[in-house]
């Protein structure tokens, strides 16, 4: 259905190199974008916390990670016009809706529906694992490092989360890119996904903990570092839907 190439066991460190380098090149758009997902997202972790859920902000930050391919779909298109040979513009990219926006919206949902049962399988664990828990900072770290119950919900928690997000990243790892740069359908593209994360696991697995690894780090200074790793790892994402190539079969093709 979908043929690639094969691409080097260290490609995901090209990746981010090639990343970089675009966030160099047009700092002010990717670095836009970036600060707009931090700001809402400080607002929400806000909210969190004056409604005395601050220990429900990790759920919600680890959330991110699941549908961050989804809202880096302008990001991915600075790094197309780069390539075109154009100049990178905020309020030009903004406007210009991939043709097949409806098919991006289709992937987006599904990963939004990963991260809702991530919400609602963390109220369940928390309710049936440790349902006196405490929910402010201090007391509920003590709780989870010191008592078996926290340790117990942060084992389980860890698996399950660690599960959705392995299946949110084989979905969504070349999948955008490839729907704003062909004319393919959303199964197409989730199809190459899956078969670039199953024939060089190894690759990918890398590239799955660089970007678990950049995310934590971004978000350990009040989310600001995100700002800045957000778009760097989108544009990388670019770079590595290039490297795979993904070229549907003609069947594939006339089925889109």
């Amino acid at each position: 259905m979908v043929e690639l190439k094969r691409v080097r066991r260290d490609a995901p460190w090209s990746w981010l190199k090639a990343g970089w380098a675009d966030l160099v090149r047009a700092p002010r758009v990717a670095l836009s974008y970036g600060l707009i997902f931090v700001g809402a997202g400080g607002l929400i972790a806000l909210a969190l916390h004056l409604a005395n859920l601050t220990a429900v902000i990790p759920v919600f930050l680890s959330g991110f990670a699941l549908i961050g391919p989804a809202l880096a779909t302008g990001i991915y298109q600075v790094s197309r016009a780069i390539e075109r040979g154009e100049k990178p513009r905020f309020r030009v990219i903004i406007s210009r809706f991939p043709s097949r926006i409806s098919q991006i919206g289709f992937v987006s949902i599904l990963l939004t529906l990963l991260l809702m049962l991530w919400v609602r399988a963390a109220q369940f664990l928390l309710v049936a694992i440790a349902p006196n828990s405490p929910l402010t900072p201090d007391a509920f770290t003590n709780f989870a490092i010191s008592d078996t119950a926290g340790l117990t919900l942060i084992v389980i928690g860890t698996i399950v989360g660690g599960f959705l997000a392995a299946v949110a990243f084989a979905m969504s790892a070349l999948s955008f890119p490839m729907l704003i740069d062909q004319d393919v359908d959303a199964v197409t593209a989730m199809v190459a996904s899956f078969k670039a994360v199953f024939a060089q696991p190894f690759v990918m697995l890398t590239w799955a903990w660089l970007i678990a690894f950049m995310v934590v780090a971004g978000s350990v200074v009040f989310l600001v570092g995100l700002a800045v790793t957000f778009p760097w790892i989108a544009l990388a994402t670019w770079h590595a839907y290039r490297d795979f190539a993904p070229t549907p079969t003609p069947s594939a093709s006339a089925a889109a």
